[in-house]
């Protein structure tokens, strides 16, 4: 099974959970809906982010992790079928 995979500028550790692009670090856990949800953000770079920037690079790490653990979800799954 893949595990690092690269979605739109953010690359993905589906089995470690964790999220980075070139600004940020994104650590997810298992939420109690069956999502995943944002366990702690670092950014990479000393100086502070706007709470807007911070914002959207969460909600594009949560968008790109999404997606990962779709396409692995549906690789696995035609792996199961086939």
């Amino acid at each position: 099974m893949q595990t690092n995979l690269q979605i739109l500028d953010w690359t993905i550790d589906a089995s470690a959970k964790i999220v980075e692009n070139d600004d940020y670090v994104v650590s997810f856990y298992d939420g109690e809906d069956g999502d995943y949800d944002i366990a702690y953000m670092r950014a990479k770079q000393v100086q502070r982010m706007t709470p807007a920037l911070e914002r959207a690079a969460m909600r594009d790490a949560r968008v790109a992790f999404n997606l990962a653990m779709r396409q692995q979800r549906a690789s696995a799954f035609s792996r199961f079928v086939a």
